[in-house]
């Protein structure tokens, strides 16, 4: 009784190990805190810039997202999220930074010490609105495809969300 008693507690701390090591290697966190999906009024080529995804950097250290991609849920005919925004490389976010992208033309803004802004000059859809007013999935991906983060949501009679 008292060796596997010692076998079980052995067991269980060797899985705790594994269990904290694969917390440290897990990828840093970039979170969705807003999206502005419903510009004011009817949506035209002027009002483009008022739909805006915004994430922040929770993790405790700065993170590097040149390469990765933030889309919405829009598939061509070639299955390709062709609806979305590659960041420029050598991009970084500082812990608790905030990043925009707005679907609006514009100069970049990159300081990681401020907010930083980046602007598609998304020509497609409906006069360059990319979000579905109705409800959508945002995603953010890396530049190898992997899943950073994901948020849905569905239309409230607003404006924004979260």
């Amino acid at each position: 009784m008292k060796k596997t008693f010692l076998t079980l507690a052995a067991a269980v701390a060797v899985v705790g190990l594994a269990a904290a090591g694969a917390s440290a290697a897990a990828d840093p966190d970039l979170s969705v805190t807003r999206v502005n999906y419903n510009a004011t009024g009817a949506d035209t080529a002027a009002n483009r810039w008022q739909e805006a995804i915004y994430l922040k950097n929770t993790s405790g250290a700065e993170l590097e997202i040149g390469g990765w991609k933030v889309h919405d849920s829009y598939r061509n005919a070639d299955d390709e999220h062709t609806n979305g925004y590659t960041f420029p490389a050598g991009t970084k976010v500082k812990a608790g930074g905030l990043v925009v992208v707005s679907s609006a033309a514009g100069v970049n803004k990159t300081d990681p010490n401020k907010t930083q802004a980046f602007f598609m000059d998304f020509r497609r859809g409906y006069y360059g609105h990319w979000i579905n007013n109705g409800g959508d999935t945002l995603t953010v991906r890396k530049a190898n495809g992997d899943v950073v983060t994901s948020f849905s949501f569905d239309f409230d009679s607003g404006y924004y969300v979260r």
